[in-house]
């Protein structure tokens, strides 16, 4: 994008979330088989050289669940196929004999399943695959599910699960225990008790929360709005359903900061967390929530730790638990530990795109120019091409291209993450106006429709604003974004620092 554009159009959010630091943005769509390999400096095929490594076999207890086919007449029982499928991830996972490939794994495979089992296994390295569909009709379910070894194509196990009533509880623990023992050989005790624990007995609630986990993922407004009112209508079946109450507070933060202010959404997400919390205290996602809550709210980032590590003993592979980490290190200017923990989540599930993007802003955060490049040439595998573009705008900003960065950065861009970003590449290249038209256009926006201050505070200060950068520095602390934790070293403020008024800034900060 070349051009500022009115200031009549509204930001471009297609759907699309992403958090400064705490990024949240949606899964990347699958794609052809063919282009699921990765050359080992992390760009995509062709790879430079004649020959390249054969890539290391599957551990042999991992196991992909590959999304169920919804043959349902009703294409709203789609959610309720990927919340089934989806939560067969969580439930597998808690078996910590097995290598459980995430969802986002999942999700770059989708409309593959029928694919050559072989081929799938070697892309996903798993040496298991399930895949299933889902029939529903009137108040009959009907659920197909396969486990594939993906060494010889060999079906280990099969069922067909014939459900009335909508109650497919039974058919979800069921499913997981026989995955689990056939890739196990047998489950102990406790891996038992964790497969076939029900967090509700109500199957009308049950679905009812599938379809909210099916709807989130679409990661768009109308789908976070249709979760919330799925879950609610749940809760009002289940108030005691943990799970119902942490997907809750989980839906709230994806709305905190892009469709509705920090103090609008952080409080109605902590609410829902230490529901949760108080209903069952193993919820390691609620136990992170809880704690991002903390920083966006009140900036306790002495309680907000401690619940990062309360999450990561109950589950060491929860992304949210080492973001929430980089986070509180960001802003007490420890950049080795905000940068560790961000590569840590990252690597976790290296095809997440919001442990990607965290930790792509906090390399750019760190200006370690290098570090970043290599992981955008891996991180291409799990961000949108939309994404891909504002990310290599970035570098070729860092690089020096000033005029090459400003087709890849976009002032509406998700509240004006890179708002900042393009007025500094403007202001390069000499284009003083420019610049202060485009914050026009953002200022005017925010006075009709929600926009996230920080973004408009970080702008004025590329262009030397003071005053206004205060001003809107201010509005951010009063929405509760969770964005200010990355003033400290947001170069777009470097101006500001010497002035008095930043020191209190960060002093309310610090305090609030």
């Amino acid at each position: 994008m070349s051009a500022v554009r009115p200031d009549t159009e509204a930001p471009a959010h297609r759907g699309t979330v992403l958090r400064a630091l705490a990024v949240s943005v949606p899964l990347c769509l699958g794609a052809p088989v063919s282009g699921f390999s990765q050359c080992p400096d992390g760009a995509p095929p062709p790879c430079r050289g004649a020959r390249t490594a054969a890539a290391p076999a599957p551990a042999a207890n991992s196991v992909a669940v590959l999304y169920f086919d919804n043959l349902s007449r009703d294409t709203a029982d789609t959610y309720l196929a990927d919340g089934l499928a989806e939560e067969l991830i969580v439930r597998l996972s808690q078996v910590r004999r097995l290598e459980v490939k995430s969802r986002f794994e999942s999700q770059r495979v989708r409309g593959h399943a029928s694919g050559d089992p072989r081929v799938l296994g070697r892309s996903m390295r798993a040496a298991y695959l399930v895949t299933g569909s889902l029939q529903q009709a009137g108040q009959q379910v009907r659920l197909r599910v396969s486990l594939v070894r993906t060494a010889d194509g060999a079906n280990v196990w099969g069922d067909v699960y014939d459900r009335s009533g909508g109650n497919i509880l039974q058919i979800q623990s069921d499913i997981a225990r026989e995955v689990a023992s056939a890739i196990t050989g047998q489950l102990l005790p406790a891996e038992r008790t964790s497969l076939t624990r029900r967090s509700t007995e109500d199957p009308v609630a049950y679905q009812l929360y599938l379809r909210a986990v099916g709807a989130t993922n679409t990661i768009s407004e109308a789908g976070l709005r249709s979760a919330l009112d799925l879950l609610d209508r749940a809760i009002a079946r289940d108030s005691s359903f943990a799970d119902a109450w942490a997907q809750k507070a989980f839906v709230w933060t994806w709305l905190a900061d892009g469709y509705e202010e920090g103090r609008v959404g952080y409080p109605q997400a902590r609410a829902a967390a230490e529901r949760a919390l108080r209903l069952d205290s193993s919820r390691a996602l609620a136990w992170a929530l809880l704690g991002q809550a903390a920083i966006a709210l009140d900036m306790d980032f002495a309680r907000a730790e401690p619940m990062a590590r309360r999450a990561l003993a109950l589950n060491p592979r929860q992304p949210d638990a080492h973001l929430l980490l980089s986070t509180a290190a960001m802003f007490a200017g420890r950049m080795d530990e905000s940068v560790e923990q961000a590569r840590l989540a990252w690597e976790s599930d290296t095809l997440s795109a919001s442990a990607a993007h965290n930790y792509l802003w906090t390399l750019m955060m760190a200006e370690r120019d290098d570090a970043f490049a290599q992981a955008l040439a891996r991180a291409r595998s799990a961000v949108s091409a939309e994404e891909s573009r504002i990310f290599n705008g970035l570098l070729r900003l860092a690089r020096g291209d000033a005029a090459g960065a400003l087709d890849g950065l976009s002032w509406q861009f998700y509240g004006g993450t890179f708002a900042p970003m393009r007025a500094r590449a403007l202001m390069v290249l000499g284009r003083q106006e420019g610049a202060r038209a485009m914050v026009d256009s953002m200022v005017s926006y925010a006075g009709r429709n929600y926009f996230n201050a920080y973004g408009i505070a970080a702008t004025y200060g590329e262009i030397g604003d003071r005053d206004r950068a205060f001003a809107w520095l201010d509005r951010a602390v009063e929405q509760r974004t969770m964005w200010l934790t990355a003033a400290r070293q947001d170069r777009a403020f470097a101006a500001l620092r010497s002035d008095p008024r930043w020191a209190a800034l960060m002093q309310r900060l610090g305090g609030r």
